[in-house]
Formats: structure tokens, sequence, C-alpha cells
């Protein structure tokens, strides 16, 4: 049975010479990065060059980088170190769960959390963020790409409100990073999350940029490291494979970028060629990211049926994908439970072939057909 994968908005496949180097780096540079010998300063090295690399792919000063366990972990740092009792943070409805659920959690402490809703494109408005600050608001924090929809926010809108007003922006950017360009001067934000297994790079490593003027204690506590951000011995190999997967991701930006287009244009006019009935969710997309819906046809039945013929697509978001109801991402943006229901995530990478797309448009046109002659 043929295995394709479709699903880069949950996890990438790391790429071999990033497994290659991290092998070399664990088998070779076992010093702790905080050893003053050649064995621990031959890992500080690593770092430090993983450091500038991300700095170079961002648009930042290496100084302004930090590594962590994943852009959750960079979430969390963000949203429960910055705010206080009586501060005001604000959050769009549809942001991922490593965001919604710390500000849940803080509105249990006194902190008052205003969640914006997206329009029917899914897209966060300019004017309702602007609507919504208060004298009190001390934190915006918007995710840069939707994961469930791979819409766009207007980032840099956002800034252009925020910065004479004193009041931090930071934006969870893991599903941005590698798809579209990324410059955090130009975007004049104070905090951004990654996390590199979504840029071929692997799990276990993410990155938080916080702008130098920025007050940020960490979550753990214990040798210092990281300057304070987040403590514990550092994971060499992950922390320089990172480095190498975003220096990659962004010097690869345009040639994977047109790659990724160029199949998805082919799958939806294949998909038309077939006459299938489906629609789109969202619009101001990036590249290779389609939310679709199939009327009459229950996602995550779509989903598994896929899955039997080799085919991986998401229900939903990957973290929240054994969920029966609708996903709340599409209920947000006004689209019906029924319609929310029927669809399903595809998310091409740059190593997807035409062949593929051809397997996969039989392989749903075939349970289209089926489910059609059962109804």
């Amino acid at each position: 049975m043929k295995k394709i994968y479709f699903d880069h908005s949950a996890t990438t496949p790391i790429s071999q010479d990033i497994l290659d180097h991290m092998y070399k780096i664990l088998k070779e540079n076992y010093g702790n990065p905080s050893s003053i010998h050649q064995f621990g300063q031959s890992s500080r090295a690593l770092i430090e060059n993983a450091r500038r690399q991300i700095a170079l792919a961002i648009g930042a000063s290496p100084k302004e980088i930090f590594f962590t366990s994943g852009g959750t972990e960079s979430n969390n740092i963000v949203i429960k170190n910055i705010l206080k009792p009586g501060d005001h943070l604000i959050i769009s409805s549809i942001e991922h769960p490593a965001i919604m659920k710390p500000a849940e959690e803080l509105q249990k402490k006194n902190i008052e959390v205003t969640f914006v809703k997206p329009n029917g494109d899914g897209i966060v408005s300019t004017d309702d963020i602007k609507n919504s600050i208060q004298d009190n608001t001390k934190l915006v924090s918007i995710m840069m790409v939707n994961n469930e929809l791979g819409t766009i926010n207007p980032i840099e809108e956002f800034s252009e409100i925020l910065t004479d007003k004193k009041i931090l922006l930071h934006t969870d950017a893991v599903q941005a990073f590698g798809k579209i360009p990324l410059d955090v001067s130009k975007l004049r934000i104070d905090l951004l999350s990654l996390s590199g297994h979504k840029f071929y790079g692997p799990k276990g490593i993410g990155i938080l940029y916080k702008k130098n003027n920025v007050p940020l204690t960490g979550l753990i506590t214990g040798g210092g490291q990281e300057q304070d951000i987040r403590a514990g011995t550092e994971n060499v190999a992950g922390i320089s494979a990172i480095g190498l997967a975003a220096k990659k991701a962004s010097e690869n930006l345009s040639t994977h970028s047109k790659k990724i287009i160029d199949i998805t244009n082919y799958f939806i006019e294949k998909l038309n060629a077939v006459n299938i009935n489906y629609q789109i969710n969202g619009n101001n997309r990036v590249p290779g990211v389609l939310n679709i819906s199939f009327p009459k046809m229950s996602g995550q039945i779509l989903m598994i049926n896929l899955d039997l013929l080799g085919i991986a697509v998401s229900y939903g978001a990957a973290c929240s994908s054994g969920t029966p109801k609708p996903p709340k991402v599409l209920l947000e943006t006004g689209l019906s439970p029924d319609l929310a229901k029927c669809s399903i995530r595809i998310s091409f990478g740059h190593q997807n072939t035409y062949e593929e797309i051809d397997y996969f448009i039989d392989s749903l046109k075939s349970i289209l057909l089926k489910e059609k002659q059962g109804a």
C-alpha cells in the first residue's frame, strides 16, 4: 500500500541532512555546554552558532533568541510571565490551545482576557483589535498563521496600532516560518514563538524571540541557562539541528513555496475536473494549506478512509483530532456545524509529487462515491 503524507501542518518529516547532523553531534559533542573545558566549549559553540543562524533567518539579534522545548513552552513563557492580576490580555478566539489554555488559566487569577473573533475569511481584523484595547491592556497575542485554516493575520498592522500605546505584541508563528517571509524587525513585534518540527527539524526543540528591551522571566528555574529564560542543560543536538533547519528553510523559502503552490494548484485543478462538490474554508492562506469541506461527508470518516488507503490528512487540528465535535475554529468563522463537521485539513510539503496528488484524487473520488451510494 502507498504511504502518502499530506499533514505537514501537524509535523514535517525531519530532513535527512538534519538527521545526520544530529547523529554526529550526539556521538561527538557530548560535553555539557556550561563546562569550561574544551568538551563543554565545543558544545557551547554549536549552540551559539545556531543562535546566529536563527537570528539571521528572522531578522533578529542573536542575543534575542532563546531555546525552549517547543512552541507550546515558548507561548506559555510569554503568556504566564508578562501579565499580573489586574492586567488585560487580547487574543483571538481561534488561537492554538498553547495560547488558549494558558489564557483561560489567567482568567482565574484576576487577569481579564478578550477573545477577538475572526471574520468569515478566518482573519482577525485590525479594527477589532483596536476596539478591544483598554487602559489596562498589557499584551496582545495573535497567531501569525492559523493552524487549521492556514490564514495569515495582519501582524504588521497590529504592531502599528500598539507601538505608541506601550502594549506588547506576541505572535505564535509556528505555522508561518518556512512558509512565508518572516522578519521581526519589519513586523515590529516584541515576542515570537517557533517550533523546529514544523520546518523539517526535530521535535522537542523550539524558539522564543524576545526583543531586547522586553522584561521576561522563565517558567523553569535552575542553573540559569538561556539567561534565566529556560533553565536546564541544553539540548545541544536539537538546538544545532533547529539552527540548521531554520537556515535551510530561509534559504529555500522561494523554491519550496513555488513547488508547493504548483502542487496545490494541480490538486485543485484535478478536483474540479472530477466534479466533486467542495468548499475551501478561509482566504489569504499560506502556500499548501487547504481546509476543505465536502458536504454530506463526515470529515472524520473521510480522514479514516483515506488513512486506510495510506493517505494522511487531518480533521481539525492534529492535537485535537480525536474529538467528534465540529472544529471550533471553523465555527468561529461562522461556518455551520454541519459543514464544519464535513471538513478535513490538507497540508502539502515540498517533497510531495504530482503522482501522489493523482492517487489522492482517485481515492477521494472513490470514497465520496461509495458514501453517496450508501446514503
